[in-house]
Formats: C-alpha cells, structure tokens, sequence
C-alpha cells in the first residue's frame, strides 16, 4: 500500500474511535490522494507511538546524558525481565506495576524490530499514573525526530526544544486532552543525530480519568530522564538500522510562512487574524461579524502532480453531494464544498471547502472549520461563506 493508503486507513481507525470533525476531513483528503496517487510512490511508514516507563521525584542521579555518538549494532539480547530490571532501576520510589513490556529486538504489535515499548502505573503517593516508553532506531535526524506538537491541533500549555552540542534534541511537550479539561498528558523526547530516539509518556492517572492535578514528574524530570543513560542497553539490544538518518526531502512548493504572506492580504475588509501558524499547514484564526473560524490553506505548484490533482477533482464521484463544480475560461476548474463528517456526510454541515485547479496544475485549496482552531470545530455559520472562500483562493496574487 501507499503512504496515503496507510494513513487514511490510519485516521479512519482513529475517526471511528473518536468522531472528530476536522479529523474526518483529513481522513477524506487521505484517501483521496491515497487513490489518486497509488502506486506511484512507496514509502515506509517510520515511527508511532507505544508505550513504557517513567515516574516522579527526584532524578538527580540521572544527570549524565546518552551519549549521541555513533551507534552500535546490536552485540547482547536482553529479555522482558531486564527491561524490568532497568526502568525500575531508573525510577524513584514508588509503588510500580508494569502492564506491557516488549523484548528488544523482537517485534511488537506494530511489527517494528527496531522499536522497543513498555507501559506502567506508578504511583508516587499521590496517585497512580501510567507512564510509558518507546526506545527506537529511527532514519530520521533530530529535526523530524523531536518536535513539537502543532498546537492548532492539539491542545497544548507549553512546549520546549533544546538542542546540544552534539546535534541531538530534547523536546518538552505538556498537551491537555480535547474533551477532558482535567486531563494531561506530557511527553518527552529525545533525538540523537544517529537516529537513537526515546519518548517518554505520562499522564496526571488514566488518559482519560485523572485523579491528579499534574502528571508525576516535572519538565526538568522529564528532560533528564529522556536523555538518561541507562536507555543505552536497550539500544543495544536493538539491531542497527541499515541506512543512516538523513534529513527529510522538503515538500514541493511554497512554505507554509510563504503561504501565510499571501492569504493574510486576501481576508475580506473588516476581518481580523489572529492565531497564525506556519507548521506542516498554514492556518490561521480568523473572526468576521462575530464569527470565529480556522483556515488552512494548501498550495500544489504547477506540474504533474498539480494536473493529478485536477483530473481528480473533475472526476465523478470525487467530491460529496454537496459540491459545485465551475469551469473558468482559462481551463481551471473552481470546486466547492460542504460535508460533515465524512465527504457524503450533510447533517450536521462542520467543513467548507474552495479550491482552484489551474491547467498548469496549480492547485490552491482553503478549508474551513467553525471554531478558534482544530479541535474545536463545531456545527454552526463560519466567518466566512463559500463565495469568499472562492474569492480567496481564485485571487490572482496566487499565480506566479
């Protein structure tokens, strides 16, 4: 299957759980591009979450950092027990209670041999919290390896990146939950140029039942846990990757910063922009007669994969019910849209859509969400109709 294949069956797994407005049309735009594009590239699909080890207290005896120096094949096994043995050893006092462990260098659930996860409870004395690991050799640099989270997604208090004089990054991401006010969940990450990477889970009780204020450890915990080095003899017992880490090819076109510059002038008279972002897609904030809305906006410069996208979209069954098609007399197709969850859902309507697709295959498309951001999206009018979505998107300030 194609990256877009494995990805919208991903989301789809993950909207069914979780019915989520934005999600589905992310689910939507997928599997698109997933039919559209079969076959023309293979790509394999790195990295994903597990789970594994943490607590709370002090660390002080973790200050040395893993070393990021190059990585060694792997020359001992190490069974369920010792991975016991270690995180435990790693941990302050406390009541611990494992519920998964994995065997380095055996694959788990995700068939992954180079990935090793564990999951936990521990409770510090003020309330049992899970806690969970992932120690992985990735092929991929620091700069994609440990990131943050995009906060007009993902609810979000703070996050923090530090990067050292050896190339290797720790990322401090502290993320509310989108339904439960009280929920938390903070992460840590740990990225070496070589590709070793560690993630660190916590939550303030279950996922979604808390039964404390914070999770148990602080950022400065978590920071020195994540680079502690103990996770070594996991890496260890993990077989080397046969291609080095190398830096992500960049995506063709603009940059989403770019992209803002061009939108931001095109928001009709008498609107006001606020919360913009320029992560893996331009968006921004924006507020119209009292309405508050999100936009993203994508572009697909001229050339074959443009034309596909066109083809595409002139294509039956490319589209719900909902959509109107206008051809321009330049040969460009305008398409919009209406959907709920899911591209033939119409009741209740939660996503509005404009896109140009230029002969050339120049491809510019806004989406539309009620709400201040991405998990926010609700039923309701947006700040902006579909006749200035279209406006927007056809303005000729997009063409080169």
């Amino acid at each position: 299957m194609s990256f877009e294949d494995d990805f919208a069956h991903a989301l789809r797994g993950a909207a069914t759980l979780a019915p989520d407005p934005a999600l589905h049309a992310l689910v939507a735009d997928a599997e698109r591009r997933g039919r559209r594009r079969r076959g023309r590239r293979r790509t394999l699909l790195v990295g994903g979450l597990a789970a594994a080890v943490l607590a709370a207290g002090s660390l002080s005896a973790l200050v040395p950092a893993i070393d990021a120096g190059p990585a060694r094949p792997a020359v001992e096994s190490m069974t369920s027990e010792e991975v016991v043995e270690l995180v435990t050893s790693l941990l302050p006092r406390g009541e611990i209670r494992f519920v998964n462990v994995g065997t380095p260098g055996t694959p788990g659930p995700t068939g992954d041999r180079y990935r090793t996860d564990a999951a936990l409870y521990f409770d510090d004395g003020k309330g049992a919290s899970v806690v969970s690991f992932t120690v992985d050799r990735t092929e991929m640099t620091p700069d994609a390896a440990a990131v943050c989270m995009d906060p007009f997604s993902t609810p979000q208090d703070s996050c923090e990146r530090t990067v050292a004089a050896d190339g290797s990054a720790v990322v401090i991401d502290r993320l509310r939950d989108r339904d439960n006010a009280d929920a938390r969940e903070w992460r840590a990450t740990w990225a070496a140029a070589d590709g070793r990477r560690v993630q660190i889970f916590e939550h303030n009780g279950e996922a979604n039942r808390p039964n404390r204020e914070t999770p148990p450890l602080d950022a400065d915990q978590l920071r020195t846990l994540a680079a502690a080095p103990g996770w070594q003899r996991l890496f260890d017992a993990l077989p080397a990757r046969e291609n080095p880490p190398k830096p992500a090819t960049p995506e063709p076109g603009p940059k989403a910063d770019e992209v803002l510059a061009k939108l931001v002038p095109l928001i009709p008279p008498g609107a006001v922009v606020s919360a913009q972002g320029a992560g893996r897609i331009a968006h921004l904030t924006v507020t119209y007669e009292g309405r508050t809305s999100m936009l993203a906006v994508s572009v697909t410069p001229a050339g074959a994969r443009g034309i596909e996208d066109k083809e595409y979209a002139e294509s039956a069954g490319s589209a719900g019910p909902l959509a109107v098609r206008e051809g321009g007399p330049d040969a460009s197709t305008v398409v919009t849209n209406r959907f709920g969850n899911g591209k033939t859902a119409v009741d209740p309507i939660l996503h509005w859509t404009a896109a140009v697709y230029y002969a050339d295959g120049l491809h510019i498309e806004l989406n539309e969400w009620n709400g201040e951001n991405d998990y926010t999206a609700r039923p309701g009018t947006p700040a902006l109709d579909l006749d200035q979505l279209k406006a927007i998107v056809t303005a000729p300030a997009w063409r080169p």
